[in-house]
């Protein structure tokens, strides 16, 4: 049997190939995902809004939420 030889890396250590097509680093993961929320906030008319008031929004409409699904379970039990 043929021994298993160790991949070679490059004399500065890193790998010599590429990373797989439709692979993504972490980086591009969490820029694409920050596009996304931009992108969110601009259908909401709030494209231009600083960080404290997107915070603000976004509290309140979790706050609606929970209070529509407390609502429903109310509904529901009586």
């Amino acid at each position: 049997m043929k021994k298993r030889r160790k991949a070679k890396t490059a004399q500065h250590g890193g790998r010599q190939h590429l990373e797989k097509v439709g692979t993504h680093s972490h980086e591009a993961a969490v820029h694409e995902q920050q596009l996304e929320r931009d992108a969110v906030m601009d259908t909401m008319g709030l494209g231009g809004v600083g960080g404290a008031g997107k915070v603000i929004v976004w509290v309140v409409l979790g706050l609606f939420a929970v209070a529509g699904i407390i609502g429903l379970l109310v509904l529901i039990t009586f």
